[in-house]
């Protein structure tokens, strides 16, 4: 079986690159978009399975040679407010997917930093997506809109 195609929305790169590394072996992120610009003009067609290659070159997309991934779900990084999530959501497409974004109330509490930051986040993002029945060899879940994570 593969891992569960997922996009993410993150402004820091070292962060990204963490990231996508460290959601395997259960999801894979096929692209990443570091601003609200990117999400307007790449999740339109990448949704369509049309070629979308990310800005960042972080993600599996950005190889050439293999097929475009269609992500399940995006994943939304703290360095978003909640108004560049709404924006980002209004994008072509955008309201067929669920979107996950930090609980502020968890993200507060949590004074980690470095590659402790990391591990926290990816068990919070994976526990949501599973929680939500967003994992290997299921269908995409009927719920869409915001998960909190």
């Amino acid at each position: 079986m593969a891992p569960v195609p997922i996009a993410l929305c993150g402004k820091s790169s070292s962060m990204a690159g963490s990231f996508v590394d460290s959601m395997l072996p259960e999801y894979e992120i096929v692209h990443h978009f570091q601003d609200t610009a990117a999400v307007h003009k790449d999740l339109p067609p990448l949704l369509r399975g049309e070629r979308a290659t990310p800005s960042s070159n972080a993600g599996s997309n950005s190889n050439a040679d293999q097929p475009t991934k269609i992500p399940k779900a995006v994943v939304v990084g703290a360095g978003f407010s909640e108004a560049e999530l709404d924006e980002m959501r209004t994008t072509e497409g955008a309201q067929s997917l669920p979107w996950l974004y930090p609980d502020p109330l968890k993200s507060a509490a949590s004074m980690l930093t470095g590659p402790f930051l990391m591990k926290v986040i990816v068990k919070r993002v994976k526990g949501c997506l599973k929680a939500n029945g967003l994992v290997e060899g299921q269908e995409a879940p009927e719920a869409k809109g915001i998960w909190s994570f």
